[in-house]
C-alpha cells in the first residue's frame, strides 16, 4: 500500500465530481442482484432477506428495510412480491435508494415498496430502520465513513446493518494498516469480518471518527471483487 506522503498532493475528487465518474456511473456490482439464489443478497449476507423480514414481522408486528445503492432494485421487488403473496405486505415498508434511475417497474400487487433517486453524499436519515443493507455500494462512494455513521445511527433498537466494506479502500493518514478504523469499530461493538469484507451492526450506534474527509480517488483500480472501485482519503484531526 502506498505511503501517505506520495499521495498528499494528488488530485482528489469531491463527492459531486465523483457522481460523474465513469467508475461510479458504469459500475455493475449491484445492478441486477436477486434477493435469493444465484447472484443474490442471500449469497452476500448468508441469509434470505425474506426470512429476515418475516422474523421482524413475527417479533415486532412490522418491519422497515432500507437498501442503499440498490441498483435495479430486483432484490427489493422479489422480497416485496413474497410479502404480497404471504399477505403481510401491509406490515412492511421497503425503500431502495440509488444514484441513477434504473429501477425495475414495481408490480401492481406490490404496495409496500418505493424507490428514490438520490446521491448518498451527506445523506441524513429521516426515520429509523429495522434492516439496512448496502451490497457492494460503499465501494463507489466518497465519504464512506459518514454514510456508515449515519446508517448506524438510524437503526431501531434491534435493527441490523449489513454491508460490504473494504477497509483497504479507506486511506487514513498515519494509519496504513487501518488499525485506527478497526479500533473505532471495535470500541463501538461493530463487527467487521476482514476475510469476507462484511460489516455488521445490531442496534443503533453514535459512531464517530476523528477524521477529516479529503476526497476520493476513482483511479484506485480493482479492489478485492476484481472490479474498479473508489478509494476514500481522510486525515486525522489533530
Amino acid at each position: 500500500m502506498p505511503v501517505w506522503p506520495y499521495f498528499v498532493n494528488m488530485k482528489l475528487l469531491s463527492d459531486k465530481e465523483l457522481n460523474w465518474s465513469d467508475i461510479v456511473a458504469n459500475n455493475r456490482m449491484n445492478r441486477s442482484r436477486n434477493a435469493s439464489g444465484v447472484n443474490s443478497y442471500e449469497q452476500e449476507l448468508k441469509l434470505r432477506p425474506e426470512k429476515l423480514l418475516h422474523a421482524f414481522i413475527e417479533r415486532n408486528g412490522k418491519v422497515k428495510w432500507l437498501d442503499l445503492c440498490c441498483g435495479e432494485g430486483r432484490a427489493l421487488i422479489q422480497a416485496a412480491e413474497w410479502l404480497a403473496e404471504k399477505k403481510i405486505q401491509d406490515q412492511a415498508q421497503l425503500i431502495g435508494i440509488d444514484l441513477v434511475d434504473q429501477f425495475h417497474p414495481v408490480p401492481e400487487p406490490v404496495s409496500c415498496l418505493r424507490f428514490e433517486v438520490m446521491a448518498l453524499a451527506g445523506w441524513m436519515p429521516s426515520d429509523r430502520y429495522d434492516i439496512i443493507t448496502c451490497i457492494h455500494g460503499l465501494h463507489y462512494l466518497g465519504d464512506k465513513l459518514s454514510l456508515l455513521a449515519a446508517a448506524c445511527s438510524s437503526l431501531t433498537e434491534d435493527g441490523v446493518l449489513m454491508a460490504n466494506l473494504d477497509l483497504n479502500s479507506i486511506r487514513v493518514e498515519k494509519d496504513v494498516k487501518a488499525q485506527y478504523l478497526r479500533k473505532v469499530l471495535k470500541e463501538h461493538q461493530i463487527d467487521y469480518k476482514a476475510r469476507s469484507k462484511m460489516i455488521f451492526c445490531k442496534g443503533p450506534r453514535q459512531l464517530t471518527f476523528q477524521l477529516d474527509y479529503l476526497g476520493a480517488d476513482d483511479r484506485a483500480g480493482a479492489n478485492y471483487t476484481g472490479q474498479p472501485a473508489v478509494d476514500s482519503w481522510y486525515r486525522m484531526i489533530k
